[in-house]
């Protein structure tokens, strides 16, 4: 740690991933993009992806519970009615790879819920969200505020889209975010993932789960 301008400022991965002020987020791992009887796969869309990554997030989920970490499941969400969509939003979602998937992440639905593999448990928080920033719409910066939290390790789907626009606004918000490289991926376009975490890396902390996990190991149980 050292003082910059009179402001306290973390540096090492040891400092800023303390499991003392550390949240975890999950992002957008649900039944429809994860799981063999989702949508996505259902309709013949390779999710291959997640499923390679999913070992090294439930070994990272269980570190985490074991230190007693604040976790939280967001789920990426389409409402019924369309009365929590915008133009621009659908617009850019058209370009994804969910086009034309009838009730993809529909709210209500099994598809919608945090991936059945992941176990979350009824301890651990669940938030749904409209838009691809964790922050936009939901309570999540009241929560962790309310839990002195100071950084957020992040997993999950959407590497260019949902995750980058949640690392971003974490740190907009005040938080030290540290990504998780093996722990991240889309769908397809494997090379807008290595783009989004070239980018990351420039400014955030991007780490491996081994190197996440050596340092949580090294602390004693919560």
């Amino acid at each position: 740690m050292r003082e910059i301008r009179g402001i306290s400022v973390l540096e090492t991965l040891e400092e800023i991933a303390d499991p003392r002020h550390t949240a975890l987020l999950v992002i957008d791992i649900q039944n429809d993009n994860a799981s063999p009887r989702g949508i996505l796969a259902l309709n013949g869309v390779d999710i291959s992806a997640v499923r390679t990554i999913l070992p090294a997030v439930k070994s990272v989920l269980e570190a985490a519970r074991r230190l007693g970490l604040l976790i939280v499941f967001m789920r990426n969400t389409r409402s019924r009615d369309g009365s929590q969509e915008s133009g621009p939003l659908m617009r850019g979602r058209e370009r994804q790879h969910t086009r034309g998937l009838a009730g993809y992440v529909l709210e209500g639905t099994w598809g919608n819920e945090v991936l059945e593999e992941l176990e979350p448990r009824q301890n651990e928080r669940q938030m749904i969200k409209y838009r691809p920033s964790a922050f936009i719409g939901t309570p999540l910066d009241l929560l962790l505020k309310n839990k002195q939290t100071k950084s957020a390790v992040v997993v999950g789907q959407g590497t260019p889209w949902c995750v980058e626009t949640t690392v971003r606004d974490l740190e907009q918000y005040g938080y030290y975010p540290v990504v998780l490289s093996d722990c991240v991926c889309t769908a397809d376009r494997r090379e807008l993932h290595q783009a989004s975490l070239l980018v990351m890396s420039d400014r955030y902390v991007v780490v491996t789960s081994g190197e996440l996990l050596k340092v949580w190991n090294s602390k004693k149980e919560a």
